[in-house]
Parts: structure tokens; C-alpha cells; sequence
């Protein structure tokens, strides 16, 4: 498929805009810094083009005919469009403007990212954000196929094609009873917990918690009790607080657990070698192709980390 050259130039409207303005050709050479004979030229091959003459040529100057006044207000448009074009891109160049995909990790608390990147398109009114919600594996799956811009997720991440940043990390708690006896201490380490059922959500989240119960689990020296619920994380708290066995949450879940469910479980530290278990999170890019947009966000992001 051949494809056509525009019949018009960006170059010619210009010297029609100037002309009209400065009232004669030899004024407008003058206001372009060129030759007259050169805009002259311009203006003969652009009329013998369209067939019509632009402006009448008189001793005093240049005066548009009716056909040249009609013809410069569909060139103002277009002059100042591609002025507008040029400083959108310009400005998108900069990251200041454009239309971010974020993908957010299962495990990841409602409305704690939007809140953070909403109040940042508040004071950058060019930059705007759409959300999907997914699993580890295909959130890096759409990252690598460029499918989004920027993900946040818990790390650390696999392959090198995806770079990373730390951003905050939540703190994991065992949930059990009220009446468990472990409960009235309140804290636990992993090897007093080895001969517990632990309840494992069928969702990203848990098998977040499984890996990490595993890992702790075998640092202590011990194969932990696993049953996996055809639930999702936060309904396996309702088990555990019916007896059915511990489940490991998030403690920034535990603000959206109901009032009923509260009153009937406790809320137990599991300690161990490192301190206290954690889901570390961070915000993912693409290494090699990433908007300069979502990179302006991604180093406010940096700089609000220690915030969160």
C-alpha cells in the first residue's frame, strides 16, 4: 500500500499566516528571517497548487482574497494544533502528562495505592490512572508483555527483565480461638506452632502465606500441617475462629475483618530468627521499556516510601 505525501506543508501555511499579518511579502520574508523571493516562490507554487489566488499583490502589499481568508482559518487550526501536539508530547516526554496501567497484587489492601497515586494525579492533572486487579504471576506476565506500566506486588521478584523497588512491608499474624491456650501468651515462634493445622486460603494471598509458612517452618526444622480451604484468605479467619486450625493474615487485613469475627479470635506476634514474618512490597517495571510517565511515579513513589 503506497502511502501519499500531504498535499500541504506546514512551511506554507506559515508563510500564509505571516503574510496576512505583516500585510506584504516582503514583510513577512522580513519577520522570518528569509528571503523574499524564497516566500514568494512559496506562495505561487501553493496557489498554482490549489488553483486559487490567496491574496491580491498591489503596490501597498498582500491582502487576502476571500478564498485566502477562508483558507488561513483552517490554517490557524492546524498551525496551532501541531503547536498543542508538539508540547503534549514534549510535556509526555517528561513524564507529565499520560494515562498510567497499574496492576495490583490480590494481597494488597483495598484502596491503599489508589489513595497514594490519586492524590499524586491531583497535583499532576496531565497523569491518570487505570487499575486491574491480579496474581503474582500474571501481573509479571502483563509487565514483561508490556500489557501494564507498573506494578505494585510483593517481593522479591524472578528474572532480571523486571526492576524493582521496596516500598513497605506488613507485618504476618497468626489468628486463633479467643480460648486457645497460645493465645493467652500472645506471642509464639514457629517451632511452638510445628504441630498446628494451618489453614491456607485458595487465592494469590495464600499461597503467599504458604510459601512464607514453609520456609519458616523448615528454617526451624519442621514440616508444617497445611489444609487449603476452598475459600479465600479473609473467610479463613471464620475457620479459625470456629477451631478448625491457625490462619496467617496480614496485619493490614485486620482492619476489614467484621466486629463479630474480631471479638472472637486473638491476635498472635509469631517471632522468629529474623525478627517478625513480613510480606515486603514493591512497585515492578519493565527494565528496558517504561513511560516516562510511570517512571515520575515511580520515583515519588521512592521518595513517599518510608511514608507508607
Amino acid at each position: 500500500m503506497s502511502v501519499r505525501r500531504p498535499p500541504l506543508d506546514l512551511r506554507e501555511l506559515l508563510f500564509v499566516r505571516v503574510i496576512a499579518r505583516e500585510g506584504s511579502i516582503h514583510g513577512a520574508a522580513r519577520a522570518l528571517g528569509g528571503k523574499q523571493s524564497a516566500v514568494s516562490r512559496s506562495l505561487r507554487l501553493l496557489e498554482e497548487r490549489l488553483s486559487v489566488s490567496l491574496f491580491r499583490r498591489t503596490s501597498s502589499g498582500a491582502q487576502l482574497t476571500p478564498a485566502g481568508v477562508a483558507f488561513l482559518r483552517e490554517a490557524e487550526k492546524l498551525l496551532d494544533g501541531t503547536v498543542g501536539l508538539y508540547e503534549r508530547t514534549r510535556r509526555w516526554s517528561r513524564g507529565e502528562t499520560g494515562v498510567i496501567s497499574v496492576g495490583v497484587q490480590g494481597s494488597i489492601p483495598p484502596g491503599r495505592i489508589s489513595a497514594i497515586l490519586e492524590s499524586y494525579s491531583l497535583a499532576q492533572p496531565g497523569i491518570s490512572f487505570t487499575y486491574r486487579d491480579n496474581a503474582k504471576k500474571e501481573l509479571l506476565q502483563a509487565l514483561k508483555q508490556e500489557e501494564i506500566d507498573l506494578a505494585i506486588m510483593t517481593l522479591p521478584l524472578p528474572g532480571s527483565m523486571v526492576a524493582t523497588t521496596p516500598l513497605w512491608s506488613d507485618r504476618v499474624v497468626a489468628i486463633m480461638p479467643v480460648g486457645h491456650p497460645i493465645a493467652q501468651v500472645g506471642t509464639a515462634s514457629w517451632a511452638e506452632l510445628h504441630d498446628r493445622t494451618f489453614l491456607i486460603g485458595k487465592d494469590d494471598t495464600g499461597e503467599e502465606l504458604l510459601a512464607l509458612l514453609m520456609r519458616k517452618m523448615r528454617q526451624a526444622g519442621f514440616v508444617p500441617m497445611t489444609r487449603q480451604e476452598a475459600v479465600r484468605s479473609l473467610r479463613v479467619v471464620a475457620l479459625a475462629a470456629n477451631g478448625s486450625g491457625i490462619a496467617l493474615l496480614p496485619d493490614a487485613w485486620l482492619g476489614f475483618l467484621p466486629g463479630a469475627i474480631r471479638e472472637r479470635i486473638a491476635i498472635v506476634e509469631v517471632i522468629d530468627g529474623d525478627g517478625f514474618p513480613h510480606f515486603a512490597y514493591g512497585a515492578a517495571w519493565h527494565r528496558e521499556r517504561c513511560p516516562p510517565a510511570a517512571r515520575t511515579v515511580i520515583r515519588v513513589l521512592e521518595r513517599q516510601a518510608t511514608a507508607f
